[in-house]
């Protein structure tokens, strides 16, 4: 067999497995060509070389699981030890009848790994569980729920819906409200309003989030949501003007507005730019208070086939890009998305200063 064509193959078959090729090695012997990780021999007494993923031997993941224990695993932007390996799967194995959520509560206890604001990372430890879990190195408990439940509301049982079309309002009179605690009344309402008249039909914000209703004389009329940015989007990295680690070390400070419905009998001039403006600086207060961070920059994402971003242009947002409508399935990227313009405001005039860890 050609030799670049064992390698590609070795290669899809290990991603077919679910395993991203830089997420499992020494990280002392990270190397950025694929196929210098392939050969049969190296000159480096002490490199990894990766013969055994050869597609002959790829019959079993035991050689992947054992290739973790004693290499290390790379997930959600942290390089997990073997000895922190070996933490986990003692974990596991020892309080297996607990449940997976207090399975992950202990491992983040045991690696110290939390949010900023003190709470435990939670959502990406099981995140890191699944995949030693996919991968064979551990193997977690069934779960006892079936996983989690997003539950559906009527627009009819929030009373969200309007029959009038409302051209006019006093912007004095706008409230807008937080609504992502727990328990909140408001929020079966905005999630109800945003499945059924965002075009993403969807009202799942997966990590940190911020969710708002903006309402007039009592009835919502706008829906915004906040979340963490992209982890690397070619045309914001090139305007901020940071490299690979810088990113990975200070991302935490962009926050995403990656929901923005004005719902659609609402039809009232300038009400869009008003709207982002203001809970884009409450959304910046909310964000430090909640998370402990205070946002460097804001961006979002707009559909160029269906919007124009008139509204973010006019709340002084600046277009910095266009996308190249790439999205992120499991492990790979796939063109099957329209572009999007890519839109961005700071929120401080050291924000380069901030995002590329400089102090002054």
């Amino acid at each position: 067999m050609d030799s670049h064509v064992a390698r590609t193959t070795c290669r899809r078959e290990v991603m077919a497995l679910g395993f991203n090729e830089l997420q499992v090695m020494d990280g002392a012997h990270r190397d950025k060509d694929w196929s210098a990780r392939f050969r049969p021999h190296s000159s480096q007494p002490n490199a990894v070389v990766h013969d055994s993923l050869q597609p002959k031997k790829l019959t079993k993941s035991k050689s992947l699981a054992n290739r973790v224990r004693t290499q290390g695993f790379r997930a959600r932007g942290r390089f997990f030890t073997p000895k922190q390996i070996e933490n986990i799967v003692g974990i596991v194995n020892r309080y297996s009848v607990e449940g997976r959520t207090r399975i992950s509560e202990r491992v983040c206890r045991n690696l110290r790994w939390r949010q900023r604001n003190g709470l435990l990372k939670d959502m990406a430890c099981r995140e890191v569980l699944r995949k030693l879990d996919s991968l064979g190195v551990i193997s977690l408990p069934a779960q006892k729920w079936g996983g989690a439940k997003w539950l559906q509301y009527s627009l009819e049982t929030t009373g969200a819906t309007s029959n009038d079309v409302i051209t006019t309002v006093t912007f004095s009179k706008i409230t807008i409200v937080r609504v992502d605690s727990k328990g909140h009344p408001l929020a079966p309402t905005w999630n109800s309003l945003v499945d059924e008249h965002h075009y993403l039909h969807s009202s799942r914000i997966v990590g940190r989030q911020l969710k708002y209703i903006a309402t007039y004389e009592g009835a919502p009329i706008a829906c915004l949501g906040w979340g963490d940015c992209a982890w690397a989007q070619s045309s914001r990295d090139s305007w901020i003007g940071w490299n690979a680690s810088q990113r990975m070390r200070n991302r935490h400070l962009v926050i995403n507005n990656s929901r923005f419905l004005i719902l659609p009998w609402i039809k009232v001039p300038n009400l869009a730019s008003w709207v982002i403006a203001a809970c884009s600086n409450l959304a910046v207060r909310d964000w430090a208070e909640q998370y402990a961070i205070t946002p460097a920059l804001l961006e979002t994402f707009v559909d160029s086939e269906r919007f124009l971003g008139t509204c973010y242009r006019a709340a002084n947002w600046q277009q910095i890009g266009v996308t190249a409508g790439y999205a992120k399935v499991g492990n790979s990227h796939h063109n099957s998305q329209s572009p999007k313009l890519v839109f961005a405001y700071p929120t401080t005039r050291r924000f380069r200063d901030l995002l590329r860890g400089r102090r002054k």
